[in-house]
């Protein structure tokens, strides 16, 4: 089984080409979660974020994105029911992607 350190290792990786890959889906998907947190939602949904990303192919990069297995976008997400939440071991990688892309 992959373990959580290779897994943040691949995000770290992976984040910093998203933030310069703004068309990528999981970068939008990403991005959209952050903009809906600015904007002062504390509870975010999967339907509100499939709301806002507004794309056929949002269930099928989303589960990409809260998993960890060898050929994944990264885990990126937890869920808990209806609500997301940043993966904890990645939350500081998440806050550089933020800083590059919402600066």
């Amino acid at each position: 089984p992959l373990s959580d350190t290779t897994e943040v290792n691949k995000v770290a990786r992976r984040l910093k080409l998203w933030a310069n890959r703004q068309d990528q889906k999981n970068s939008q998907i990403l991005s959209a979660y952050l903009d809906l947190r600015r904007n002062g939602h504390s509870k975010i949904t999967e339907s509100q974020l499939a709301d806002v990303v507004n794309d056929p192919a949002f269930a099928t990069n989303f589960n990409q994105m809260k998993i960890i297995a060898d050929r994944n976008h990264g885990k990126i997400f937890d869920q808990n029911g209806e609500i997301i939440t940043i993966w904890p071991p990645i939350e500081t990688i998440v806050n550089e992607f933020e800083r590059a892309v919402f600066s």
